[in-house]
């Protein structure tokens, strides 16, 4: 086949391709994208099912005996199971996170590396940070433990949006190369979303209280802006204006290094009061 090609770009060369030439080398670019297309959608598969099989393996793990054996769609806080399935999941994705393999300098990463979808991880996330920002009175179980994980819990919400819907081999792994390719392959011919510089005001959400950038720390997919402000809190920041932000929603007023979480042994759980 590949002596017939040859002689095909030869002769294409001297007189330019026939039009049954043609068919041919379209035929081959079409058979070798649709390759490339099952081959990407049966990477996804695989590692699509085995998040769904951890999951569900993890709630046999925590359920307790009589509760049904499929995972709940919609997580209620007054279960205990529930509870204890959000903070399992959290956790194990505090260890993958924590484990970053051959991409440790990378601030993108696959989605295949996540022990569950990213649905789950952000529908468990989003749980339990309404927990810790409802009243005491709506929670029977140790609130006081994800009051004190609230901001870690934001941050890792945020750092969700960091693992990428893409095959693993795609993804650079190293570090300028990791964020180059990202930013070629989501923002090219996108404006720059308007960015904070050291110095621009930022207004607390609720306090009517002002602070300023420090340092930028990273921006979200809807141009929402990470940043440490000179007051040393950790927020999302939405631009209000030249020079001026809104707080979106504080992520981390005290230095947080990352969870705790993760138990030494077992799946976690929350007692009762």
């Amino acid at each position: 086949m590949w002596k017939h090609v040859g002689e095909m770009l030869r002769r294409a060369m001297a007189s330019g391709p026939s039009e049954s030439e043609r068919r041919i080398v379209a035929t081959m670019h079409r058979d070798s994208i649709r390759r490339e297309l099952a081959n990407r959608s049966a990477a996804a598969q695989v590692h699509e099912e085995r998040q769904e099989q951890a999951y569900w393996q993890l709630w046999r793990l925590v359920r307790s005996a009589g509760v049904g054996a499929i995972p709940p769609q919609i997580l209620d806080a007054s279960i205990p199971d529930h509870v204890s399935l959000a903070l399992s999941v959290v956790a194990d994705f505090d260890e993958a996170r924590e484990e970053p393999g051959s991409f440790a300098e990378c601030l993108y990463r696959p989605v295949s590396a996540l022990p569950y979808s990213p649905a789950v991880i952000r529908k468990c996330c989003e749980f339990l940070i309404g927990i810790a920002d409802s009243p005491a009175t709506s929670f029977n179980g140790d609130r006081d433990l994800l009051i004190k994980e609230r901001d870690a819990l934001g941050l890792a919400l945020f750092s969700l949006d960091y693992f990428l819907d893409l095959p693993e081999s795609e993804i650079p792994r190293r570090k300028l190369e990791n964020m180059g390719y990202v930013k070629q392959q989501y923002l090219a011919g996108s404006a720059a979303p308007p960015k904070p510089v050291a110095g621009d005001v930022v207004v607390r959400n609720g306090l009517r209280l002002t602070d300023h950038v420090e340092q930028i720390i990273g921006v979200s997919e809807n141009d929402e802006w990470m940043v440490l402000t000179k007051s040393g809190s950790s927020m999302q920041i939405v631009r209000a204006g030249p020079g001026k932000w809104n707080e979106v929603q504080s992520i981390a007023p005290r230095a947080a290094s990352w969870l705790d979480l993760t138990p030494p042994a077992g799946s976690p759980s929350l007692g009762s009061a």
